[in-house]
């Protein structure tokens, strides 16, 4: 297979910590989950690199719930090295516009007339901002979720329904995100 370009990028991509909940359901109802790229294969590797046993259950979580939309199979492995996503929590995650719960950044291939190729990605949790706003272990897993969306590929969704919202805590995996995956997945 031959690149036109290769681009390595690192993005920062947010989870707000406080959600505002409430829109109508037609506006929901048409909203759809973007994705802006995909792995070269739906089968996934990744580990989680930190010591917490309460953050590792919580990235687990994660992971079953995109493994449980039947578009990915993520699987975990002991190495970093032969890991394509990387899971982890800091201590705090900010940057000059504020503070996260979470972030990913990737590198990808862009190719010139397709979605990009997934070649790499980091996903963090925000362990002190997610204490001090109280989230409960749900919503820590429906944050980690939404990180892993983007590791997945997906982007923003307009939907406050979607654990792809910008500022969402309190929803998983809607119908929404899960056809944007399986697009972003098929063969």
């Amino acid at each position: 297979m031959t690149f036109k370009s290769l681009k390595i990028s690192f993005l920062v991509i947010f989870t707000m910590s406080l959600a505002f909940i409430g829109s109508t359901a037609h506006a929901d109802a048409a909203a759809k989950t973007p994705s802006w790229g995909h792995w070269e294969s739906s089968k996934i590797t990744y580990t989680y690199s930190g010591s917490s046993k309460y953050y590792q259950k919580i990235w687990k979580s994660a992971v079953k719930k995109w493994n449980k939309t039947g578009a990915v199979k993520l699987k975990a492995v002991k190495s970093q090295k032969k890991a394509d996503i990387v899971l982890q929590t800091s201590a705090s995650l900010s940057t000059q516009k504020g503070l996260f719960t979470g972030y990913t950044n990737y590198s990808f291939y862009n190719h010139q007339d397709e979605d990009a190729e997934i070649v790499s990605a980091n996903s963090t949790l925000n362990r002190d901002l997610l204490t001090s706003f109280s989230y409960t272990k749900k919503q820590r897993t429906n944050v980690a979720t939404h990180e892993l969306g983007h590791a997945l590929g997906l982007s923003h969704s307009k939907s406050r329904r979607s654990v792809m919202y910008a500022s969402n805590r309190y929803e998983s995996i809607s119908h929404q995100d899960k056809v944007a995956l399986e697009k972003a997945y098929a063969d």
